[in-house]
């Protein structure tokens, strides 16, 4: 049975939580640290972006300014999310993890049993989608897709994901709803008009559902990280030991967030070439 790290943080601000996940992802694929399961809150509300998402075209930032909710772009692909109701998940590794098929398809499947085998013993039902469902339209938000193998709960979907693969690793970000209330979301987002709008909040009120509300008692994200912890073990056959970040990964951290996920340069424009595999599916 391999032996991966579980890292478990309390509330921390959007530019740490990104730093941190690819300080992590970086000691992973250099073969410093073994394949690694992150969960971690947010210390204030934030909007995290897509590597190639649009914030002029997508985000109102007058709004967001105003209700005090940061904007940080992620490393992984797909559309935003907002987080703050939410429990947060990163998954990296090096190349050529047995536990992880060396597809971004694959991959999915795997990390998504490990959700499907921890929320169950909740009561629930959860179900793992094989093919996208087909949208209505388009919206800048991660959650009002349902795409390859996600996780949904009656119909509706829980969790949100998206992953970057490089040469030598990868690395999947994902959320994990327990509140959800779209009139208050969707006001972060540009819409052409109110009637726009208005249809989103209700659509996505039959596509997306919060854990709190599907349990019908508040959730408490230390305890769903460690059903979701032991959901992964059983599912990807593997031993999660307890682990903090290494000195190395914290140097790392605090450099990436001073001179990237802080930076202007980094979250309203691409600090990077785009010769990478950035996929969500």
């Amino acid at each position: 049975m391999n032996e991966w790290r579980i890292v478990e943080d309390g509330p921390g601000e959007a530019a740490w939580n990104m730093a941190v996940d690819e300080a992590i992802a970086e000691s992973c694929r250099r073969g410093l640290v073994p394949p690694t399961l992150r969960f971690y809150t947010w210390s204030h509300p934030a909007v995290t972006i897509g590597y190639f998402q649009k914030i002029d075209r997508d985000l109102d930032e007058e709004v967001c300014r105003r209700e005090g909710i940061a904007v940080v772009r992620r490393i992984t692909g797909g559309r935003a999310v907002l987080h703050g109701n939410d429990l947060t998940y990163c998954v990296a590794s090096g190349h050529d993890v047995a536990e992880l098929p060396n597809s971004i398809r694959e991959t999915f499947l795997a990390i998504s049993r490990g959700f499907i085998e921890g929320l169950r013993p909740l009561g629930l039902d959860p179900k793992t989608v094989r093919s996208p469902l087909k949208e209505t339209g388009r919206s800048p938000l991660c959650f009002a897709s349902t795409s390859w193998y996600e996780t949904t709960c009656g119909g509706r979907k829980v969790i949100g994901s998206a992953q970057r693969r490089w040469k030598d690793g990868m690395m999947q970000q994902g959320s994990l709803l327990l509140d959800f209330d779209p009139a208050v979301l969707y006001q972060l987002f540009r819409f052409s008009d109110k009637s726009q709008r208005e249809s989103a909040i209700r659509e996505s009120r039959t596509r997306l559902i919060g854990l709190n509300d599907l349990l019908k008692i508040r959730t408490d994200p230390k305890i769903l990280s460690h059903r979701i912890a032991a959901g992964f073990e059983k599912a990807l056959g593997i031993r999660l030991k307890p682990a903090v970040m290494t000195p190395l990964e914290q140097e790392r951290a605090h450099q990436l967030m001073k001179t990237k996920y802080s930076q202007e340069s980094w979250n309203r424009h691409l600090g990077e070439s785009r010769v990478v595999l950035v996929q969500k599916i």
